[in-house]
């Protein structure tokens, strides 16, 4: 069962990682976009992405005939921008933002990666404790 889950979320995890490359590579200018004024920092952004990947998770490990995944979706990703004090759209002009140029977009996502592993080892380690 752990090995089904894990590959379930290191699918999830490819897939945003590709969706965030493929944004960057896309874009063809050597400089990064003009910064928007509602910018969200990089390491508070880097955290959300981080939580985004477990909300993520948890939907694909959920049952189809529970409640509908995309009114879940919905309500998670309320509270996650809740939480953080931000809106869908200065979400998605910070990311934007950020993988607008290679580099920036490269040290997002490395560090996001990093807090993945981080947080999905502190589950494990708590997992093994009860």
């Amino acid at each position: 069962m752990n090995n089904i889950i894990h590959g379930k979320l290191s699918g999830i995890f490819l897939a945003l990682l590709m969706a965030l490359g493929l944004f960057a590579g896309c874009n063809n200018k050597k400089q990064m976009m003009e910064k928007p004024k509602d910018l969200i920092n990089r390491i508070t952004l880097v955290n959300i992405l981080a939580d985004s990947y477990l909300i993520e998770s948890t939907l694909q490990i959920t049952p189809q005939d529970s409640i509908s995944k995309e009114d879940l979706a919905r309500q998670y990703y309320k509270d996650l921008f809740d939480r953080y004090h931000i809106t869908n759209e200065q979400f998605e002009s910070s990311v934007a933002y950020y993988v607008s140029e290679e580099k920036s977009a490269e040290k997002l996502l490395n560090d996001a990666a990093t807090l993945i592993v981080s947080k999905k080892t502190e589950m494990l380690a708590s997992d093994m404790e009860n």
